[in-house]
């Protein structure tokens, strides 16, 4: 499970793995779409830092699977 917490306003998502690559890939479809070429070559770190700054942070949560 992935957590991502907006600082700017305190919010917090939960996704699952699947979810994850999906929020990736629509925000590379999202910086495409502005003009950035090469969205495809940043990992999920440049991504979010891309897409917001430092306004968001993320982080794996441990499963007890």
């Amino acid at each position: 499970m992935i957590v991502t917490f907006d600082i700017a306003d305190g919010s917090f998502d939960f996704y699952s793995k699947k979810e994850w690559e999906a929020q990736l890939q629509a925000w590379r479809v999202e910086l495409d779409a502005d003009g950035y070429e090469g969205s495809e070559a940043l990992d999920a770190e440049e991504l979010v830092e891309m897409m917001y700054g430092e306004e968001m942070f993320f982080d794996t949560v441990p499963s007890n699977k």
